[in-house]
């Protein structure tokens, strides 16, 4: 039961971050972009941009979690894909479609490169993405693929070794490009995820906490992610790193029991496709409210809610019964042409 709960409450932390992500891209992020106030909240949300920093962190806790229960390398991207791909190909057909009637070029893209993005593998072949918000797909694939590599070589439990290594070989791109500070170093910095990757091993030491208990090496690691943080990023960039690391920690000793909320859960269970569509497809609605003079902020607040409404409905009828019908098709096909079967995961 306890179980359970931790997880309750992980997926409700992940839903408070899409909503504070969409919160900023929705006032701050959007007068950045276009120089027109609305509803002058940007100033309170300005911190939304944060979420993603979350985003990452339960993606290392979830994600280790994952690679140590798979069986192999392709059951572990076959799950991974049945997971990621139903919502966010109808995402980029959905957001490229409205964008495309709508009369805001700067957030236009030609057809083939909105076709590469289905691949979801945009950044890594150059091509524009359908959504600015996809430009963290690319951080997770990276994660996937370097947890792929792992479970390739079945290292995967010698999570101190991997942690430090990476940590470590961070610390030296970083260095690199601190010193040479050219573009090459700027993209090897981008594309080795070196910005990024102390939120995921964040999520694996915690992890690592939950199934082993409170160990100093454990906290060590952190509290050198927290430096990494505040070395190589910003003061407030580790601030924040601080509050998630307190919050994951306050979770997994059960001290945040409230989280467990239905409501809280709810926006964790579609926390991906909320994330997913809400960004062009809402400049798009904001654009044309205030076009017909619709800016007080309530119109904002009830944008929000038809963007949960919409995420929702592509959880609920697109998302779950396509995964579904993937996960059978793809545990049918693993039956033995015996009797017995292959337990499931």
């Amino acid at each position: 039961m306890a179980q359970r709960k931790r997880f309750t409450e992980i997926d409700a932390l992940r839903g408070l971050a899409a909503l504070a992500v969409v919160l900023f891209h929705y006032t701050t992020r959007y007068e950045e972009r276009f120089g027109i106030d609305n509803g002058g909240f940007s100033d309170i949300f300005v911190f939304g941009e944060y979420g993603v920093q979350l985003f990452f962190i339960i993606s290392g806790f979830v994600i280790y979690m994952s690679i140590l229960k798979v069986k192999s390398v392709s059951d572990f991207a076959i799950k991974r894909s049945f997971r990621l791909y139903p919502a966010y190909i109808f995402a980029v057909v959905l957001t490229f479609t409205i964008v495309s009637l709508a009369p805001i070029e700067q957030l236009k893209i030609d057809i083939m490169p909105a076709l590469i993005n289905l691949t979801m593998f945009q950044d890594f072949l150059g091509a524009p993405r359908v959504d600015g918000v996809y430009w963290t797909l690319r951080v997770e694939l990276t994660f996937y693929i370097l947890m792929g590599i792992l479970l390739f070589f079945k290292v995967e439990k010698n999570v101190m070794w991997i942690v430090c290594s990476w940590l470590a070989f961070s610390v030296g791109i970083q260095l690199v490009h601190m010193g040479a500070d050219n573009d090459t170093t700027a993209l090897i910095r981008e594309f080795s995820i070196a910005s990024f990757s102390h939120m995921f091993i964040i999520g694996m030491m915690f992890y690592s906490i939950w199934q082993h208990g409170d160990k100093l090496k454990y906290y060590a690691v952190i509290a050198m992610c927290i430096g990494y943080d505040l070395i190589f990023l910003s003061v407030e960039n580790a601030l924040f790193t601080a509050l998630f690391v307190l919050a994951f920690y306050l979770v997994i000793h059960n001290r945040m029991q409230f989280l467990s909320s239905r409501v809280l859960v709810f926006f964790g269970t579609i926390s991906y496709p909320l994330y997913l569509i809400h960004q062009n497809i809402g400049y798009v609605i904001i654009n044309k409210m205030h076009e017909m003079g619709l800016t007080h902020p309530i119109f904002t607040v009830m944008l929000i809610g038809a963007t949960i409404l919409t995420a929702y409905l592509i959880f609920r009828y697109v998302e779950t019964p396509v995964q579904n019908a993937l996960y059978k098709i793809y545990k049918g096909q693993r039956k033995p042409s015996g009797k017995k079967k292959i337990a499931a995961d």
